[in-house]
């Protein structure tokens, strides 16, 4: 997921922090899946920092053994009237946007038994939170 998110992360000057230890246990998930839904929250808040900033990944064990990936932005934030309707198929702020990616990122969750937390400040970032059961 990095690797693909790397170019765009490039293109507006964005510094990319990844903490995955090989200690995390795995989860049972269908890799691709996860994958797109990772790649979704990459690349939303890579558009989130549209003049730079730093979007940071974190993986590690959780109590009652779950597991819990952030995906952290230092971008523009999310409005708080905006907030309970991101996951809402078709809602988009963006121009181009389709209103899909948060929908579908929310159903991968789902579909997976996980959990899925959003803290969001305007001006300073927001992180998402997917946790997972452990395999």
């Amino acid at each position: 997921v990095m690797s693909m998110t790397a170019p765009e992360a490039e293109r507006l000057g964005i510094t990319v922090k990844t903490e995955c230890p090989p200690s995390v246990p795995e989860i049972n998930a269908d890799p691709g899946m996860l994958q797109q839904a990772l790649l979704n929250l990459t690349i939303n808040g890579c558009h989130a920092m549209p003049d730079g900033g730093t979007l940071r990944v974190t993986c590690r064990s959780a109590p009652r053994r779950r597991v819990e990936i952030d995906i952290e932005d230092t971008g523009i934030g999310i409005p708080p009237e905006n907030l309970s309707r991101i996951f809402d198929l078709y809602f988009t702020t963006k121009e181009k946007g389709s209103g899909i990616g948060l929908s579908m990122v929310f159903r991968i969750v789902q579909l997976h038994d996980g959990e899925i937390e959003v803290q969001s400040t305007p001006g300073r970032g927001t992180r998402f939170r997917l946790i997972f059961p452990q395999a």
